[in-house]
């Protein structure tokens, strides 16, 4: 069965539908300014800003998982 596309049947609404879902997905200046306006809101609301920078919640991730793992150290 080498060459034989599988098919499904949809309504035209819903083919249209989809369509114009990915091409509102394929707009990267869209995308940006979405993804801008949720920075916005992030900020508005919480009254912070971490943009891009996610080293400090790294370290804050491995230095409290040190502080909640009893360690060989502490049955010293």
């Amino acid at each position: 069965m080498v060459g034989v596309m599988e098919t499904i049947e949809i309504p035209k609404t819903e083919y249209l539908r989809l369509k114009d879902e990915l091409a509102m997905l394929k707009d990267n200046e869209l995308l940006e300014r979405v993804n801008k306006l949720v920075d916005y809101l992030y900020q508005d609301k919480y009254g912070l800003y971490m943009g891009e920078y996610t080293d400090d919640l790294t370290e804050q991730a491995v230095d409290s998982s040190w502080e909640d793992e009893p360690s060989e150290w502490d049955k010293l």
